[in-house]
């Protein structure tokens, strides 16, 4: 251990300088990239050692975690000189600049200074707005990490959409051409959108009320960006209403929120998400809206009307992730996913809402009040005691499960048949099959009065 401090060393003589060693953390951070506090230790270097409880490393994660910003997950150790123990947090990044408790610093010496407007200025213009350094740096996973299910099944979606001329052959060959893999190791954007070893977190809850204190679910979702974002507009879609209305002589199955918008932000919150072992994305149900939040900020501080108007042309956050994410039709185009959003929310006139803190975009989809009239069919309600005919669970998702199961073995039933073997409303299952062809589960071949279903993917 260092005995002197420096631009890169700071000492505490304990923990209940906590808030202090923060500041001199996110200094050293936005002068070199790197720093390290010891606790236990005097401002001369003299060991004095420090206390350590059960909780006490645990504390300093936490502190780390909720004051640093943005998020970096530390290391930290226990030594040992003689009979006195001292605790070693080191940090590193190169996402500047850092703050902690909401304001900025930069280390001189062995002081922590406050940063001018004039510094902070120098580091925003000089910072990048994509993160394709992240993308490109080897991940440590090699390729018999990757779900090759999931591979050959992107490589079909991007043949069948035009966008990628090729026919899958191996992992190497496949993920070589998508520029996500050197030699046989993966890097990170071919880590975090095909492996196996589930690189992706994604909170998702229901609330029992806005102010989010109680909930009536809550789960943390983990796998990969393919398989999160599948997982995230299955979950709004089987928390939000649907509601039937007579359109002539049929009745006609709408989600209160256009699923194509949810789509369209739940894909976009991946694409442009700052991926990190640390965080994770999250998705809120409450009674008066839908919220979908993602780590990093619009890209220059930009308001999405700009890029919704034409004003601002497309900025790719993830180059490669973008890239892969259009070419199997997830993404349509660049910059247009805002201007999409927005009018079909306002042909719908659904409300919204968006905000960016500069660490986390979130957009809120603003939910109509439930209608006191005969009109609104509320399927979550009417059709959650149904039986569904085979096994399956006596839920939204147990019920589009059990649909697939019986499709599996007839791909030729028709609606009328599929309503009488799980037991539900045609519009249900009508409802049902329109949700699984969006999330592209479901394909249609042939017309409707000749033709048969094709199970794309596994639900």
């Amino acid at each position: 251990m260092e005995r002197r401090e420096s631009e890169s060393i700071e000492f505490k003589k304990s923990t209940l300088e906590l808030h202090q060693a923060l500041i001199s953390l996110v200094s050293m951070l936005n002068k070199n990239g790197h720093g390290t506090v010891y606790f236990g230790v005097l401002n001369n270097g003299d060991i004095v050692g420090q206390q350590i409880g059960k909780d006490t490393t645990h504390d300093i994660s936490v502190e780390i975690k909720n004051h640093i910003r943005p998020f970096i997950v530390p290391s930290i150790e226990i030594l040992t000189e003689g009979s006195r123990e001292v605790i070693k947090v080191c940090v590193s990044g190169d996402d500047k600049p850092y703050s902690a408790y909401s304001r900025f610093y930069i280390r001189s010496d062995d002081e922590d200074l406050v940063m001018t407007n004039e510094e902070l200025q120098g580091v925003f213009e000089s910072k990048s707005f994509d993160y394709s350094k992240w993308e490109n740096a080897l991940s440590g996973h090699k390729i018999d990490d990757v779900d090759e299910n999931r591979l050959v099944s992107y490589f079909t979606d991007a043949l069948e959409c035009g966008r990628l001329q090729y026919v899958y052959r191996d992992p190497e060959d496949a993920l070589s051409r998508l520029s996500l893999v050197v030699g046989d190791e993966l890097n990170n954007s071919g880590y975090y959108l095909f492996s196996k070893s589930k690189p992706v977190k994604l909170k998702l809850a229901v609330f029992n009320s806005d102010d989010r204190i109680s909930f009536s679910d809550i789960r943390m979702y983990e796998g990969n960006i393919f398989d999160c974002i599948e997982t995230g507009i299955r979950y709004i879609s089987d928390n939000i209403r649907w509601s039937g209305t007579i359109s002539g002589y049929r009745r006609v199955e709408e989600p209160e929120i256009p699923i194509e918008a949810i789509r369209e932000i739940v894909v976009n919150s991946f694409a442009h998400m700052k991926a990190s072992a640390s965080i994770l994305n999250e998705i809120y149900v409450t009674p008066s809206f839908v919220r979908i939040i993602n780590s990093g900020s619009i890209a220059g501080g930009l308001d999405p009307k700009d890029f919704a108007s034409g004003k601002e042309g497309p900025i790719l956050r993830n180059p490669l992730i973008a890239m892969a994410l259009y070419r199997n039709g997830m993404i349509d185009s660049f910059a247009t996913g805002f201007e999409r959003v927005f009018r079909l929310c306002d042909e719908k006139g659904i409300g919204y809402e968006y905000a960016d803190n500069g660490f986390s975009f979130s957009f809120t989809f603003i939910r109509k009040l439930r209608r006191q009239d005969h009109s609104v069919y509320d399927l979550s309600v009417s059709e959650s005691s149904s039986s569904y005919g085979v096994s399956g669970e006596k839920t939204t998702a147990g019920r589009r499960q059990a649909l697939l199961e019986l499709i599996r073995k007839n791909s030729s039933l028709t609606t009328e048949d599929l309503s009488k073997q799980l037991g539900v409303s045609v519009p249900t299952v009508a409802r049902d099959l329109k949700c699984l062809q969006t999330l592209g589960v479901l394909k249609r071949v042939g017309a409707n009065k000749n033709g048969y279903w094709k199970v794309i993917k596994a639900f």
